[in-house]
C-alpha cells in the first residue's frame, strides 16, 4: 500500500482537493458507521460537527472555482445539513424504496462526489500525459517479427494455456464464490463451490480463447499483445476453435451437475464476452468497455444460481458493483496503451474522447461503485470487516485516482490500475469471510 500513496507528484494537490475528498469521504464513511450493528451514541452529533465544518471550509477554498462545482457545493451543503437536521429532531419519514438512513448518505455524497470530480476536472485539464517509449516492445523489433514466423513445430501447453486468460480466473473465481456466499451464506455446500469454480474457469478459458480467435488480427498491430499465440500463429486457428468449443462444452456440463440454469447462464457469459463484446462492441463503440461489464458480472449471478437457483437483491447489487468498478479500473490500462489501441483501430474511450475525460470517467464510476458497495454493506446486512475494509481501500484508490490527475503518467495510471485490482479483491474476500464463517 505504501507504493500507491508515497510517490511524488510533479504537481500536488492543492488544499481544497484534499478537504473535498475529506469530506466525500467523511460523509461516506461515518455513513457507513451510522448505519451499521456499532453502538456509538456520540458518533452521529461529532460526525455532524466535523464534517459541517469541512463542508463549509470547502466551501471558502472553493470560491474561485467553477461555477458548476460551487453550485455542487451548496447543493451538498443543503442536503447534508437539511437531511440530517431531518433526523436529529425525530422528524424521518418512510420512504417506499430506500430508507431515509440511506438517503442522508447518499445525497450529500454524490453531490460532494461530482464536485470533487469536476473540481479535478478544473484543476488538471491542462495536464497531459508525457510521450514516452511503449511499455512493451516495437512490433517492429527484430524479435517481435521472428516472433510472428508461425511454428512448425507443436506449440507448448503454455500457449494453450495462454488462451484461456488465467490472470482473470482468479478474480472472477472470488467473484463466483462472493455470489455464492451471498446466496446460500453458511450452508453452501463444498461441492457447489468446487463445481462451480471449476465450471466457472473452464467457461472463461473458453471466452478467452474465442476472444483471441477474433481478435488474432487485432493483436498483431498492438504492442502488448503482438506476442499472443494466435497472432504469432504458434497455434493454428482450427486447434484453438477445438480447444476453445471443448471448454465451453465441459463448462456446460460441470454446471449443468448444479442445474440447468446456470448452464444456461455460463452459456451466455461465453456468447456475451466472445461475441457481443469482442464482435460488436469493441470494435464498434467507444463505450465498449462500460456495456462489456456485463461479462464481469455475471460469475456473481452464476455463483448465486448454481447454490441456490435464486438470484436475491443483494446479488444483483454486487454484479451492478462489478459493473461500475469495469471502467474505473480498465480506463487506467486504456490511458496506458492509449497509442497501442489507436494503431490497431479499436476506438476505446481513451482513444476516441481523450485523456481528460477519461480520467473524469474513472471518477464517475468510481463513486457509483462505492454507491453499490454502500448499498450492498445495507441489504446483506454486512458487518466491521467489511465496513473497515471498503473505507480503508476505497481511500487508497481514490488517492491513486487523484494524483494520477496531477501527475498523468503510465506509472500513475499503472498504480491506479492495481490500486483498483486491490480494491476488488479485499472487498470479495470480505464477503466471503463474513458470509460464509
Amino acid at each position: 500500500m505504501n507504493s500507491l500513496l508515497s510517490f511524488v507528484t510533479k504537481e500536488d494537490p492543492p488544499l481544497s482537493i484534499y478537504v473535498l475528498s475529506l469530506v466525500c469521504m467523511g460523509i461516506y464513511i461515518f455513513g457507513m458507521v451510522g448505519i451499521s450493528s456499532l453502538n456509538l451514541s456520540l458518533l452521529p452529533t461529532l460526525s455532524f460537527i466535523f464534517i459541517g465544518l469541512a463542508i463549509i471550509y470547502s466551501l471558502f477554498l472553493n470560491r474561485n472555482n467553477s461555477i458548476k462545482v460551487n453550485i455542487l457545493l451548496w447543493v451538498g451543503l443543503g442536503l447534508y445539513f437539511g437531511l440530517n437536521i431531518i433526523q436529529l429532531t425525530g422528524l424521518s419519514p418512510t420512504l417506499p424504496l430506500l430508507p431515509f438512513d440511506l438517503l442522508i448518505i447518499l445525497l450529500p455524497f454524490t453531490a460532494f462526489f461530482l464536485a470533487l470530480t469536476f473540481s479535478l476536472e478544473f484543476y488538471t485539464s491542462s495536464f497531459s500525459m508525457p510521450e514516452e517509449q511503449s511499455p512493451e516492445k516495437s512490433s517492429r523489433s527484430p524479435s517481435s517479427i521472428l516472433s510472428r514466423i508461425p511454428y512448425l513445430s507443436k506449440p507448448p501447453l503454455s500457449d494453450y494455456i495462454y488462451l484461456t486468460k488465467p490472470r482473470l480466473m482468479w478474480l472472477l473465481s472470488l467473484v463466483a464464490l462472493s455470489g455464492m456466499a451471498i446466496s446460500a451464506g453458511p450452508s453452501l455446500q463444498l461441492t457447489t463451490a468446487l463445481l462451480t469454480i471449476l465450471g466457472g474457469i473452464l467457461a472463461i478459458g473458453a471466452s478467452g480463447t474465442f476472444n483471441q480467435i477474433f481478435e488474432a488480427d487485432v493483436d498483431q498491430n498492438m504492442d502488448r499483445t503482438a506476442n499472443r499465440p494466435l497472432a504469432t500463429q504458434r497455434i493454428p486457428i482450427l486447434n484453438a476453435w477445438i480447444f476453445g468449443i471443448s471448454l465451453a462444452i465441459a463448462s456446460l456440463f460441470v454446471f449443468f451437475q448444479l442445474n440447468i440454469f446456470s448452464s444456461i447462464l455460463a452459456l451466455s457469459a461465453i456468447l456475451f464476452y466472445s461475441v457481443v463484446y469482442t464482435v460488436l462492441l469493441k470494435p464498434n463503440t467507444a463505450q465498449n468497455t462500460v456495456i462489456g461489464g456485463i461479462a464481469g458480472s455475471f460469475p456473481v449471478i452464476i455463483g448465486s444460481v448454481a447454490a441456490t437457483s435464486t438470484i436475491p437483491l443483494s446479488a444483483i447489487l454486487l454484479a451492478t458493483l462489478i459493473f461500475f468498478w469495469t471502467p474505473a479500473h480498465f480506463y487506467n490500462l486504456a490511458l496506458i496503451y492509449k497509442k497501442d489501441f489507436q494503431q490497431s483501430g479499436l476506438p476505446m474511450f481513451s482513444v476516441v474522447h481523450g485523456d481528460v475525460k477519461t480520467r473524469k470517467h474513472i471518477l464517475f464510476y468510481f463513486g457509483s461503485t462505492l454507491i453499490c458497495a454502500i448499498l450492498l454493506f445495507y441489504f446483506a446486512r454486512l458487518s466491521i470487516l467489511f465496513l473497515s475494509v471498503n473505507s480503508l481501500f476505497s481511500i487508497v484508490f481514490l488517492w491513486a485516482i487523484i494524483l494520477s490527475h496531477y501527475n498523468p503518467s503510465r506509472s500513475t495510471f499503472l498504480r491506479s490500475f492495481i490500486a483498483s485490482n486491490i480494491y476488488l479483491t479485499v472487498l470479495l474476500i470480505s464477503i466471503i469471510l463474513e458470509l460464509l464463517w
